[in-house]
């Protein structure tokens, strides 16, 4: 399955940088972003993206309520950490957890 990105491209981080709004670099660091020397260091950093990685998941059915069109199980699921748009390496996570769910017919 596909992971988005955990903040969209709407969202400023605490110096004002995003992806599609607010500033090109940390307004409190001009010295440090001359456009010739320290732009490398926080190249990605100022330079946001929204990516979206893939996931694996597995379920089991542990219940089954036919008359009511329920299942319930456990899922495991493998994906990537945040990057704080682009800004940070993924770590791998590993999610577990219980799910429910309710089949309904299909409507005609």
């Amino acid at each position: 399955f596909k992971v988005p990105s955990y903040r969209t491209g709407l969202f400023l981080d605490p110096k004002g940088r995003g992806a599609t709004t607010g500033y090109d670099m940390a307004v409190a660091l001009p010295a440090l972003q001359s456009g010739e020397e320290g732009d490398a260091e926080l190249f990605n950093e100022n330079n946001k993206v929204f990516d979206v990685t893939d996931g694996k998941i597995e379920f089991a059915v542990s219940r089954v309520n036919a008359e009511e069109g329920e299942i319930g199980g456990v899922f495991v699921s493998t994906q990537d950490s945040d990057t704080d748009m682009g800004s940070k390496k993924a770590k791998k996570i590993l999610i577990k957890g219980v799910f429910y769910g309710k089949v309904a017919p299909a409507e005609e």
